[in-house]
Formats: structure tokens, C-alpha cells, sequence
């Protein structure tokens, strides 16, 4: 059975993809922020649920999928590595991420975004690689 902390991500992202406010109040907290490191667009640290989501709103327009190939979880972290890639036609975008989130009071607190490549993912995030 999966940790719990790993059933709040899954909740995460049904309540996101239905657009449930409500239900992403229940697994993100008000003031949760993301880093993204970087220097692209959608690079730096995003703070309140609101922004975070606008966040995720904006990476999913440049059609982002993942595959986690690890997961590492204990009461305060889940880690993922993944392989994260562009489903768009044409683009040949790939790369090897980390995701750490980070979790208190059984809600998502942060999470950052760590990359094998950071100029590569900047490169495709600003469009002069895709």
C-alpha cells in the first residue's frame, strides 16, 4: 500500500486535473510554494495556492508527461526521480528531474523541481529548444 504521503500526490493531481478547488484545499496547504529553478519562465519560487496552480497551469501548456522511475518516502518527504519528456509533436525534449515534495500536517508544504540539465530545460521552457 502506498505512504500517505504518496496518496496526497495522487490526490493532488485528480483534484487538479478537475479543476477542484476545494479538494486541492485539502491536500495543499494556503502557502504552499514551488521552486523551480532556473532561469526560464516558469523559473523561481511561487508562493500561495492560487500562484502555485497558475504554475502548474502554465508548464502543462507545453505538454508535459513523466514517468517516476524511483520513489523514496518517509513522514516529511517524497522524493521521485522521473523522466520527464514533451509529448508535443516534434519536440525531441527529455530529461532526467527530481521532484522533492515536502509535507506537514498531512498537506503539501513545497515542492522543487531539480533537473540534469538545468540550460537545456531553460533552453526548452523559453522556447529556443523545442
Amino acid at each position: 500500500m502506498p505512504h500517505a504521503n504518496e496518496q496526497i500526490i495522487h490526490r493532488f493531481f485528480d483534484a487538479y486535473v478537475k479543476r477542484d478547488m476545494d479538494a486541492l484545499r485539502e491536500v495543499m496547504a494556503e502557502d504552499v510554494s514551488w521552486n523551480f529553478p532556473g532561469h526560464s519562465q516558469v523559473s523561481g519560487v511561487t508562493r500561495g495556492l492560487p500562484d502555485v496552480i497558475a504554475l502548474f497551469d502554465r508548464i502543462s501548456e507545453f505538454q508535459m508527461r513523466s514517468d517516476t522511475h524511483v520513489t523514496g518516502v518517509n513522514d516529511d518527504f517524497v522524493v521521485e526521480a522521473q523522466r520527464t519528456y514533451c509529448a508535443a509533436p516534434g519536440s525531441d525534449f527529455e530529461m532526467e528531474y527530481a521532484v522533492l515534495w515536502r509535507f506537514a500536517d498531512g498537506k503539501i508544504v513545497n515542492g522543487t523541481h531539480l533537473c540534469a540539465d538545468q540550460h537545456s530545460a531553460d533552453a526548452f521552457f523559453d522556447g529556443s529548444a523545442r
